[in-house]
């Protein structure tokens, strides 16, 4: 098969063509004249939005459907005529109720760039959006990138990639010709970096400048990136935003899914795949993974160590150098887990006796680390101590691993989001919940939209310049790390651990939490084996 394991070089730049205006014209068309670009693959224009382009729903790979289904993405062929990029594109399928969502053919991204003159070429962000690796879209409006493009003067893309079975189940047990298929959404990602090296220039983007940034699965991938062959070629920074490499499957892992996935369905062939309609895959993931749930349920599908796209565990290659050339900012919020619980509060009553991920090699001193974080933490229920153990098993402690492992390197930045809804005493557990999981987003993109979270919107409402502040300073800080690999605050060491600590009065503390971190030095966190 065709694989798309060869890194885009820096691109030819492609200067803006500016349809010339009459005299007399209004500012208002002269924005809208404004937002246009050649490109080589074509003409496009974009629509003007609040001193700055938006340019929505390009096509960066062709649509994977009909034969491309299950392959690698391939080229965007060239258009005639304009585009017109002036609406987002549906996500990719996932199941948000019955029926489902998004269509297949649905390999696009979203610019934003402001309006100034292209004289002199933008840092570039690129956002890789979360989902566990069946949700998620690159329009939702919490990751709306126009706000961060204008404060920060750079150039923003967010991208779509594919989902669930259709972008994560290694086909290769079936047909050898699918093999590598289970990182075919890390392909697409791939291809939307190549097309932004490329093409970002005639939207006045750097291509020599550019910074991935991804939360939860689109960490996961941007790790997953950090441990390939010579990543630099494909990004010259990147943000890990709770999306530790610890995270990356084993290959062991991935058949197991795939295995499940087609037993499950009683699939035989690629052919029986072929011929399900998008709601029938749907369903059949539905299927597939019913019985998991909160954060189990997240690392279902994922990258994985393929040997190849994926040479090995993601701390081990980054140790041994394969980012060296690759500035990187990481971090996690205070309360991971604490996201799952708004859909499964019973996840807070967890007991010390039901707490099996733990790995087998700490199990023996479970009690004991029990007891340091209960001892940290007087008065708060058993739950709540089991979740900070979980929260520090699956992202902060393996986060903090590769950012050591880099900071061998590279300049090494580590944050950690400690703000949060205010707790309102008397409340159900489940609806005073901590700095969990996502709740950086709204902030890191100035758009403050808290709706999905419990008494979120009245939070913004009541405090809207303090929080509005504290999103000023991420935003300049992840925009600052994209122009010059210095967010604002010490680099990371292993001797000084210096943290940003992000809340209401921003503060950089060393080795916070380090009698809780050390508990876990024992287990080297190599990839997830989270067989079916």
């Amino acid at each position: 098969m065709h694989r798309l394991t060869r890194w885009a070089t820096a691109a030819a730049l492609v200067l803006t063509a500016v349809a010339a205006l009459p005299a007399g014209a209004s500012a208002a068309t002269a924005a809208a004249h404004s937002c246009r670009a050649a490109t080589s693959l074509g003409r496009v224009r974009g629509m003007p939005q609040e001193g700055r382009c938006a340019y929505l729903g390009l096509p960066y790979a062709a649509a994977p459907t009909g034969e491309r289904r299950f392959r690698p993405p391939q080229p965007v062929v060239p258009w005639r005529g304009t585009l017109e990029a002036t609406a987002v594109k549906p996500g990719c399928p996932q199941d948000l109720g019955a029926g489902g969502t998004g269509t297949e053919d649905c390999l696009y991204l979203n610019v934003w760039a402001p309006q100034a003159s292209r004289a002199r070429l933008k840092p570039v962000m690129v956002y890789l959006h979360g989902g566990a690796d069946e949700l998620g879209s690159a329009a939702d409006p919490v990751v709306d990138g126009g706000r961060l493009a204008e404060r920060g003067d750079v150039v923003v893309v967010s991208l779509d990639y594919r989902l669930g079975i259709l972008g994560w189940t290694e086909l290769g047990g079936l047909d050898p010709a699918y093999a590598g298929s289970g990182n075919n959404g890390l392909r697409d990602e791939v291809a939307g970096l190549c097309w932004v090296r490329r093409h970002i220039a005639s939207f006045g983007g750097d291509p020599a400048q550019v910074t991935v940034f991804g939360q939860s699965a689109g960490g996961v991938s941007i790790s997953a990136l950090l441990a390939g062959d010579r990543p630099e070629r494909l990004f010259r920074r990147a943000v890990v935003q709770s999306g530790p490499g610890y995270l990356v499957h084993t290959a062991d892992s991935a058949r197991a899914t795939a295995a499940h996935v087609l037993a499950t369905g009683g699939i035989h062939g690629v052919a029986d795949l072929d011929r399900l309609t998008t709601r029938q895959v749907l369903e059949l993931q539905q299927r597939a993974e019913s019985g998991t749930s909160g954060p189990a349920g997240a690392v279902f599908f994922g990258p994985y160590i393929d040997g190849s796209l994926v040479p090995g565990p993601v701390v081990e290659r980054v140790a041994a150098g394969s980012a060296r050339r690759v500035d990187v900012m990481t971090g996690t919020t205070a309360d991971e887990t604490d996201f799952w619980a708004m859909f499964n509060p019973r996840l807070l009553d967890l007991p010390l006796s039901a707490y099996r991920a733990i790995p087998p090699v700490l199990a023996p001193r479970r009690q004991q680390m029990y007891d340091r974080y209960a001892a940290n933490r007087p008065g708060l229920p058993e739950g709540r101590v089991v979740n900070a153990m979980l929260s520090d098993q699956i992202e902060r402690v393996p986060t903090l691993r590769l950012a050591e492992a880099q900071s061998r390197w590279r300049p090494t930045y580590v944050y950690r989001f400690d703000w949060h809804v205010p707790y309102v005493p008397g409340l159900p557990a489940a609806q005073n919940l901590g700095a969990m999981h996502t709740l950086e987003l709204p902030f890191v993109f100035g758009t403050l939209v808290l709706d999905a979270y419990p008494r979120g919107p009245q939070t913004v409402a009541g405090q809207r310049p303090a929080l509005t502040a504290m999103s000023g300073r991420m935003m300049d800080a992840w925009t600052s790390f994209a122009r010059a690999a210095d967010p604002g605050w010490p680099r990371y060491t292993a001797d000084g651990r210096a943290t940003r600590i992000w809340d209401l009065e921003p503060s950089v503390r060393h080795a916070p939490g380090e009698d809780e971190r050390e508990l876990w030095d024992a287990y080297d966190f190599p990839a997830w084996d989270g067989r079916p």
